[in-house]
């Protein structure tokens, strides 16, 4: 049977991934996507919302997730499925990634067990991901009765290793990258676990007043990190610093609060994870057919026809990939029974970022 979606929590995980794919498509420095150096409104746009992309997503994946275990089999089972669900796919798509970009490139970036234990590309969200959930499952297992303490005082334990912002060398399975995300998993599956979400979103009276608080910080903190970057004002709005982290969590809340639900967005956001996996595969390929066959092309038009490819040919993949047991499996983490993988199955059920 079909589990019912949220449109509002699909909506923001549509907005998360049409940042996730813009910022991609311009890219993070001169020597990728739009090949940008300039101090220019496409370098303003890539850097003003570096504390909301990847917090947005860490902030549903926490909101959707299930931390409380009742035994020790249901502990195993639950790792199990975050590990086939996250792991199978980050270890087959990186792969495929690898080898991919290395023979059209003519150079691989290191040995291939790199990629596996090591952040690579894009696919560090995923490693960081599966440590916060599976130390979280233990975590919460071994605290038993006391597991919404557990979580609770994490959240602000959290918040001081964030700021400390300590570097680990190696930076095994992304954990440093884990640390700066732990805060926003937190706080979005705090909502669940204390009910937030429903005392609050239910009552226009909590939440208006909440929203416009929170929507306040948004307005002052975006102002502030605007200046910063023309250079107006020396504040701190390194990834880890405390303004970062009032700014991300601040505009996670607010959105939460607003409820905005749009269809186009609600849309996109169903195949999140199919999209993150797979954006960089069609935004890179476009980039290197621009470059061949129409190295001139206005950058506005080549944003457009990447952003569109980045998100609407992985929705397409993922509809061809569900097709077969073995596919849906291997490149999406999706265990799907005979009769869905006949139907073509949708399985919009499982396709919720995990």
């Amino acid at each position: 049977m079909a589990v019912a979606r949220d449109g509002h929590i699909d909506t923001l995980r549509g907005l998360a991934c049409f940042l996730l794919v813009a910022f991609h498509v311009i890219g993070d420095g001169p020597a990728h996507g739009m090949h940008i150096s300039a101090h220019d409104n496409w370098r303003l746009f890539t850097e003003l919302f570096v504390h909301v992309r990847m917090p947005l997503f860490s902030f549903l994946s926490g909101y959707v997730f299930q931390a409380f275990i009742a035994d020790r089999a249901a502990l195993g089972d639950a790792i199990v499925k975050k590990l086939r669900r996250l792991g199978i796919p980050l270890v087959v798509v990186s792969t495929l990634f690898y080898l991919c970009f290395g023979f059209v490139y003519g150079q691989f970036s290191g040995p291939i067990w790199q990629i596996y234990i090591l952040p690579y590309e894009h696919f560090w969200y995923l490693q960081a991901t599966i440590l916060m959930m599976v130390g979280l499952l233990v975590g919460c297992y071994l605290a038993g009765p006391r597991a919404r303490l557990l979580l609770t005082v994490l959240l602000p334990l959290s918040c001081l290793v964030f700021l400390a912002a300590p570097q680990f060398e190696p930076n095994l399975f992304a954990i440093n990258s884990a640390i700066y995300l732990l805060p926003f998993f937190l706080i979005g599956l705090l909502l669940r676990v204390w009910s937030a979400d429903r005392r609050i979103r239910a009552v226009p009276k909590r939440r208006i007043p909440l929203l416009l608080l929170f929507g306040l910080f948004v307005a002052v903190l975006f102002g502030l990190d605007l200046a910063n970057y023309e250079g107006f004002n020396q504040l701190d709005f390194e990834r880890q610093s405390a303004l970062g982290l009032l700014f991300g969590a601040s505009t996670c809340l607010a959105l939460f609060l607003s409820q905005l639900e749009w269809t186009p967005l609600s849309f996109i956001g169903g195949f999140s994870y199919t999209i993150y996996l797979f954006h960089v595969f069609f935004t890179a390929g476009l980039r290197k057919a621009f470059d061949l066959l129409a190295p001139g092309a206005p950058v506005g038009f080549y944003f457009s026809a990447a952003l569109l490819a980045g998100i609407f040919l992985p929705i397409l993949l993922h509809q061809l990939l569900v097709r077969w047991r073995w596919s849906a499996l291997l490149f999406l983490g999706i265990s799907l029974d005979r009769g869905a993988a006949r139907r073509g199955a949708s399985a919009l059920a499982e396709q919720a970022t995990p």
